[in-house]
């Protein structure tokens, strides 16, 4: 069965006061989801061929069974060129890179295993701007890591939602095994 919206997979980050802050205000100049959904990392893409309570069975069975995972950014990326047209600014940790694809692939198994994009390769990520000029997401790669990014953090829990009228909703939320 059929979701009537694809349903996602998502880690918001724990960090302290002054990165959220950070965050947040590229975002707010910089990113066009900054109203529809907070920082994250997404570790499954709109899928709507699973039902919703198999889908969430999944995500909460692995989530029990996985660590909290710590991650630190310390670089901005571009990433340009993708289907939709945009350039992105992504921060991509440095420490914490590996368990969060692991994690990734690891709920792309089950339910959800012929649902996993073999069309980009996955990056762990959390997108901080987004725009249609190149350049500019050149130049703020280039603004915020002259200046230092510093994102340190933890996941410690999976939402699982989707996008409804441009705002994120939350069906369910699977706290990650702690400590990490």
């Amino acid at each position: 069965m059929q979701t009537p919206h694809p349903l996602y997979t998502i880690a918001c980050p724990q960090v302290d006061a002054s990165a959220q802050a950070f965050v947040d205000g590229v975002r707010r100049q910089h990113d066009p989801q900054v109203d529809q959904v907070a920082p994250h990392f997404t570790l499954v893409f709109g899928c709507s061929a699973v039902a919703e309570a198999d889908y969430l069975a999944h995500v909460a069975r692995l989530a029990r069974h996985t660590p909290a995972i710590r991650f630190h950014c310390r670089h901005a990326t571009l990433h340009a060129g993708g289907p939709d047209g945009m350039a992105h600014v992504f921060l991509v940790p440095d420490e914490g890179h590996s368990a969060i694809a692991l994690l990734h692939d690891r709920l792309h198994t089950g339910v959800l295993a012929a649902h996993l994009r073999l069309d980009i390769p996955y990056v762990p990520h959390i997108t901080v701007a987004a725009t249609r000029d190149v350049a500019a997401a050149k130049a703020l790669c280039d603004g915020l890591n002259e200046q230092g990014v510093d994102i340190a953090g933890e996941l410690r829990l999976l939402s699982v939602g989707m996008l409804q009228g441009g705002q994120w909703h939350t069906l369910g939320e699977c706290p990650l095994a702690i400590p990490a």
